[in-house]
């Protein structure tokens, strides 16, 4: 079922008299329901969920507010679950508009983008409608690879004929949810011409990368030579937001534009050449890497990157303590940077020189 307003759900109990009395009582219902595969800490954060929802019963919010909460939380555990069987597997989001039609260039650039991304190990996710979002799942059907993430609108957006519905289609009722999972899952992002919405997702996107909000990914903005759409809105970026100093002159460096389909994924695959991912853990920046590197390139990174680390060193290692519960990757080795995230796109830049050197 694609619908988490509609899945069926099963019964479950609570204690032997049938109702929770204490905070204990809870925790020993939350490890009888979750099995014993289950962390302590997983369980101390389920027991948070729970004692938001009492504490919402106990407030008397409003039905309205109770409505967003329930609903919230229904699509996010359905889209958890829907994820679940896909989670080692890359993905790339594509964006773009529902206006587009079948047979013009732009369509036939998202589908080609799609055909090859999947050809390459990658599944794809779309908005699910039509339009650009079409021509992806279009693309992505041979290999059964494209997720459709469908919102529910009064016009414009019904799910498209190439989702496999039953098994990669999920239904959102609201726009925050469908794109947390949308920007979530991504090992890339492919945007394509499109309206309000294309440009809402590309700002927020950007924005995400720029503040340190999410881990640094490829932003490829993908359009056919000579279209005049990406290439027109970078000129805008940097001939008026970047001269009039409300970016960065780094900040370039979180996205591309590509004029073909090879030439977008050939970006997206030289990013992950060397670098494998990132995480923060507290005041570091920990980049995970496919392979060691040498002296010679961990010296020109401290002589050319030092301010990234404010003075400090930036080092080679093993995985740190709190990334313990990541043991597919422990043995990777680790960059580790003390860096305040004020300028993620001298991080990319970082990264480029990682893969490239």
């Amino acid at each position: 079922m694609s619908d988490p307003d509609i899945e069926s759900t099963s019964e479950f109990n609570l204690n032997e008299k049938g109702s929770l009395t204490s905070w204990e009582d809870l925790e020993r219902f939350l490890h009888s329901q979750a099995g014993t595969e289950r962390k302590p800490a997983q369980i101390q954060i389920l027991g948070e969920v729970f004692r938001a929802a009492i504490k919402l019963a106990q407030e008397s919010p409003g039905t309205l507010n109770l409505k967003i909460a329930a609903t919230t939380l229904k699509e996010l555990r359905y889209s958890f679950k829907a994820f679940g069987p896909y989670r080692k597997h890359a993905k790339i989001t594509i964006f773009g508009s529902a206006r587009v039609p079948e047979g013009t260039p732009v369509y036939k650039l998202a589908k080609d983008f799609a055909a090859e991304a999947v050809g390459r190990g990658y599944y794809i996710i779309t908005g699910g409608g039509p339009g650009i979002m079409q021509a992806g799942n279009e693309g992505a059907q041979k290999k059964a690879a494209g997720f459709g993430l469908n919102i529910r609108l009064p016009f414009e957006q019904s799910p498209n004929p190439f989702v496999d519905q039953k098994n990669m289609l999920i239904h959102y009722k609201y726009f925050f949810t469908r794109k947390l999972f949308l920007v979530k899952e991504a090992s890339a992002f492919a945007f394509f011409p499109g309206g309000f919405g294309t440009f809402d997702e590309a700002f927020e996107v950007l924005t995400l990368l720029q503040t340190g909000k999410t881990n640094i990914i490829p932003v490829v903005l993908v359009e056919p030579k000579g279209f005049g759409f990406w290439t027109a809105f970078c000129k805008f970026l940097d001939s008026v937001v970047l001269k009039k100093g409300f970016v960065s002159a780094t900040d370039s460096s979180l996205y591309t534009i590509a004029h073909s389909a090879s030439e977008a994924i050939d970006h997206v695959e030289r990013f992950y050449r060397v670098y494998h991912s990132m995480r923060f853990v507290k005041a570091l920046s920990v980049l995970r890497l496919k392979k060691k590197l040498s002296e010679k390139t961990m010296k020109k990174i401290n002589s050319e990157f030092a301010f990234l680390a404010g003075g400090a060193k930036i080092e080679q290692r093993g995985a740190l303590p709190e990334e313990s519960n990541e043991p597919e990757i422990k043995d990777l080795p680790r960059l580790v940077i003390p860096f305040d995230r004020k300028d993620m796109g001298s991080l990319r830049r970082l990264i480029d020189f990682i893969n490239e050197s």
